[in-house]
């Protein structure tokens, strides 16, 4: 008689029951999951860079033995977009969406008060699917880099009502397979993945779309524009409240605002068009010959700028080193086109460029 064993070199039979049964239990229990495949990074058909190589072309060669690499041309999870950094900035994805049945465990997104400002914990997820299934249906198992959209999750009672309901979308982080998916055999039935909510960033714009099309997935679950909003109130209610750039010293006592020398230090300050010739440490003296007068005081072996007499600008011009610029509201007209003189970076640089080592930057 044979001795008993439950593990066998092979697959067998006990496998595949034990197999057919898992699969059971995550269609029966498991939550429908739709999946963006990775499919690899974006070929540059223009780029020459050595560390940017254009896979579809199928020139590569190997720099050690000079052999020629993918030949075929064929673009692939594995290719990497720039070797020097090794990152993939800009990714494709399959346009078909794939669906996966997957098991987790739901928790409470708390507030942790502990830290500065308000942080969400517990929004990072370990979801674990069947690896034959998985296979069959996605052709490979789940890597980083893929997206997964769960549409149980789905918000549909937002106050706003001008914002469409969408799904909740992770990116995988880790996947690697799951203890618990061991069974009596000892051959593993359960990949698990480590996955994070899905951020506007360049790598998923294949996914988002683009931010001019008022029906793209960015605008809907972006927050850029609201924190541009933020930001721009906060400029407008400090140039509202200081529209000159000067002191806000009337809650201060004896402080003269007639007197252009009485800073905010109660004392009458020494001007003149050169520095005295042995300061004591901490004087503060105003350089009349600049124009806006200037506030300087002298710190150990040097004299440190501190304060610009500036009373006719507004608090942007003063604040900002190129106000003007930054806040250039001015229109051209080229080819009897009316363009805006201001225009974002990602207009008219190429966001896939190294900075400091490209020419144009």
């Amino acid at each position: 008689m044979p001795r008993l064993s439950l593990y066998k070199p092979y697959k067998s039979n006990d496998y595949n029951f034990m197999d057919r049964s898992i699969l059971e239990q995550f269609l029966i229990g498991g939550t429908s999951i739709h999946v963006h495949k990775y499919l690899g990074p974006e070929s540059d058909q223009s780029n020459t860079d050595p560390t940017e190589p254009n896979y579809s072309s199928g020139l590569q060669k190997d720099f050690l033995t000079g052999d020629e690499i993918n030949p075929e041309g064929l673009v692939d999870e594995t290719n990497i977009q720039d070797l020097l950094f090794m990152e993939n900035r800009d990714r494709k994805y399959d346009p078909d969406i794939f669906e996966l049945r997957g098991v987790y465990n739901v928790s409470d997104n708390d507030f942790d008060l502990t830290q500065f400002g308000l942080f969400l914990t517990n929004d990072t997820l370990f979801i674990t699917f069947h690896i034959n299934d998985m296979v069959q249906k996605l052709g490979r198992r789940l890597m980083p880099g893929d997206v997964i959209e769960l549409p149980h999750l789905r918000d549909e009672l937002l106050l706003s009502t001008d914002r469409d309901a969408v799904n909740k979308f992770y990116v995988v982080q880790d996947a690697a397979r799951g203890s618990e998916g061991f069974s009596q055999t000892w051959y593993p039935h359960i990949w698990r993945i480590k996955v994070a909510p899905l951020t506007d960033t360049q790598e998923y714009k294949d996914i988002l779309g683009q931010a001019g099309d008022p029906d793209s997935l960015k605008n809907k679950i972006s927050s850029y524009q609201t924190e541009l909003n933020i930001s721009n109130a906060i400029v407008a209610g400090a140039e509202e409240a200081d529209p000159n750039g000067l002191p806000l010293a009337d809650h201060l006592f004896g402080v003269d605002d007639e007197s252009p020398k009485a800073y905010d230090h109660g004392e009458v300050l020494a001007t003149g068009d050169q520095f005295p010739v042995s300061p004591n440490d901490g004087t503060f003296f105003i350089r009349n010959d600049f124009n806006p007068n200037r506030l300087f005081v002298f710190r150990g072996s040097r004299w440190q700028r501190l304060y610009d007499n500036i009373t006719d600008k507004t608090w942007s011009d003063k604040t900002y080193n190129a106000g003007s610029f930054i806040n250039n509201n001015a229109t051209s007209v080229v080819d009897d086109k009316e363009i805006p003189e201001r225009q974002a970076l990602s207009t008219v640089l190429s966001p896939s460029k190294k900075k400091g080592l490209d020419s144009d930057f």
